[in-house]
């Protein structure tokens, strides 16, 4: 086989046209940086990327937020347990069975899940003991078990890439713990999310960073902490837009067509300097 019968770049000679070896290995290599060339750009073009940019949030506060909430616990019953949300604002609710799912979780624990609306407000998502506090029931409240699992918690739906801490988080307390630590809080800093789809189609929701405290049920003064779970939220207020992007098809083809033609008229250049010196030396 010849290497003659690639050469695309045929020298004319008085009229004749004229294959050569060099000509057809700078063809072959042309063709391979082509080919490679077209693929990256094509890999460039077909990937998605995603640009964001941060603003000041200006919804207001009384802006709807759903909160999903799913958390086990592991050594009270359901009966024991009660769940109630407050904010800065004053305003305070104890969630009822309609609002918030329960079942039996293990042989003596519950799990609680469902979601709650509140205001884009800093608030309290708070679980404890249930029933009012009164000089019968003051043990009862004092020597609830906050061992529990959360399995997840949200706020609003689920972005690509989103990060979600509190997913399968589990605090156990030993027996030599039971009389030490009362209450697990979280602090929870929210930052609203703005997700906008290569469709156009956008989505809301909410990030979220967030750090624990450890609480013991007997303060430095004597006070005593009744023990609980309890996720403390505020809202950021700087909010955040993430934005998919890629290049136009128009693009792609301009970029292909300028590829194609400069790596062979690249090609030809190199062709005709190999010839020329290819007949000097002959």
């Amino acid at each position: 086989m010849s290497w003659r019968r690639f050469d695309l770049n045929v020298k004319g000679v008085e009229g004749i046209q004229e294959r050569t070896i060099g000509g057809g290995v700078v063809t072959l290599v042309s063709c391979v940086v082509v080919a490679f060339l077209l693929l990256s750009e094509f890999s460039v073009w077909w990937t998605v990327s995603v640009t964001h940019r941060m603003h000041v949030d200006t919804d207001p506060q009384d802006f709807p937020i759903n909160i999903e909430v799913d958390v086990s616990f592991l050594h009270e019953a359901c009966k024991e347990v009660a769940m109630d949300v407050s904010d800065s604002k004053g305003h305070k609710e104890v969630l009822l069975k309609k609002d918030i799912q329960e079942e039996p979780f293990g042989e003596n624990g519950c799990r609680l899940y469902g979601t709650v609306q509140v205001q884009k407000v800093a608030g309290d998502l708070s679980f404890a003991h249930a029933g009012s506090l009164t000089v019968f029931s003051f043990f009862d409240f004092l020597n609830f078990n906050s061992s529990h699992v959360v399995n997840h918690l949200r706020f609003g739906p689920q972005i690509p890439d989103m990060e979600t801490p509190l997913i399968d988080v589990s605090k156990i307390l030993t027996k030599n713990c039971l009389s030490v630590v009362a209450t697990y809080k979280y602090f929870v800093s929210v930052v609203p999310s703005r997700y906008v789809y290569l469709n156009g189609r956008s989505v809301t929701t909410f990030q979220y960073s967030v750090t624990e405290h450890e609480t013991s049920s007997r303060g430095p003064n004597g006070q005593v902490s009744f023990p609980g779970v309890i996720f403390s939220y505020e809202f950021s207020p700087i909010a955040v837009e993430y934005i998919e992007s890629k290049p136009s098809v128009l693009h792609f083809l301009t970029s292909t067509s300028a590829i194609v033609g400069g790596v062979f008229a690249v090609a030809r250049m190199i062709d005709g300097a190999i010839y020329s010196v290819s007949k000097k030396i002959d």
